[in-house]
């Protein structure tokens, strides 16, 4: 039989349109599987005046491999969506499961000219030590540029990814093995569903041409740092520039359990179940 594991992350996070938030991001690996579950806590001056107080919210999802079909459960709608598993090749449905109205698309394809993404990946090898375990530092930076024929304005998004990886992280081997089958069901390079997988998501086409860079993406992110900015190049140059921190947010590695607790990602009796093409 299988060992199964669940990691226990807590988020501190700062969005530019819902404010500070706090996460719990509990993730489970085993045979069948990936257990995620997150409960959000907005914190934030706006969103309490909107709500009142602490706004909270919970938001499962279950990819399940021998079903071949990801369950998503809207706690606030009383509802469990179920969408087939080769949705998660689709990184637009990642990000969003709303998609731009396809009478739009000639114009958006048209109108805007798309950069190829820059992606790199640093090392210096160095080693730190955060709670119980040691852990390499890697930094990843993401660059999207979009060109606005219209306006010749760029738009260019900035990912800056900092990762505290550990090999010594108890339940490694197991969500490395489940990331394995799923890329093997979907055919797909496990590393898409790694501590990468935002970063990746943007990356078209094979990973062969950065594998090298991967390569150092090793280890468990017992600590990750995440900060998106986004930029506005007006067609006046440089010195016009706008720029904006979007998002930001550290994760750190709390609990290492080893097992699932099923019971926290079963569809409620009274929960509508709905299939989603």
């Amino acid at each position: 039989m299988s060992a199964e594991v669940t990691f226990v992350h807590e988020v501190e996070a700062d969005d530019l349109f819902s404010g500070r938030k706090a996460v719990t991001l509990t993730t489970g690996y085993g045979a069948d599987g990936i257990y995620m579950d997150q409960r959000r806590e907005y914190t934030g001056f706006w969103m309490r005046l909107l709500f009142g107080g602490v706004r909270r919210d919970r938001r499962t999802v279950v990819i399940s491999l021998g079903g071949g079909e990801i369950r998503e459960l809207d706690w606030g709608r009383d509802t469990c969506r179920i969408f087939p598993l080769d949705r998660l090749k689709d990184p637009l449905w990642i990000h969003s499961l709303e998609k731009p109205r396809e009478d739009l698309q000639p114009l958006m394809v048209d109108r805007y000219q798309v950069q190829a993404p820059q992606l790199t990946i640093t090392s210096d090898g160095t080693e730190e030590r955060i709670g119980n375990y040691r852990c390499r530092h890697v930094k990843a930076h993401l660059q999207l540029d979009t060109f606005d024929r219209l306006r010749e304005a760029h738009s260019v998004t900035e990912v800056q990814q900092d990762l505290w990886l550990s090999d010594e992280v108890p339940g490694l081997a197991e969500s490395l093995r489940v990331h394995q089958s799923l890329g093997d069901l979907l055919g797909l390079e496990k590393e898409r569903f790694g501590p990468l997988s935002f970063l990746l998501s943007y990356w078209q086409g094979p990973l062969q041409p950065i594998a090298g860079d991967l390569e150092k993406v090793r280890g468990y992110p017992v600590k990750t740092r995440v900060r998106v900015t986004a930029h506005y190049i007006p067609k006046e140059g440089e010195s016009k520039r706008v720029s904006r921190l979007v998002n930001e947010e550290t994760s750190m590695l709390k609990e290492v359990i080893p097992a699932i607790d099923k019971a926290l990602y079963a569809v409620p009796s009274h929960f509508t179940t709905v299939r989603v093409p």
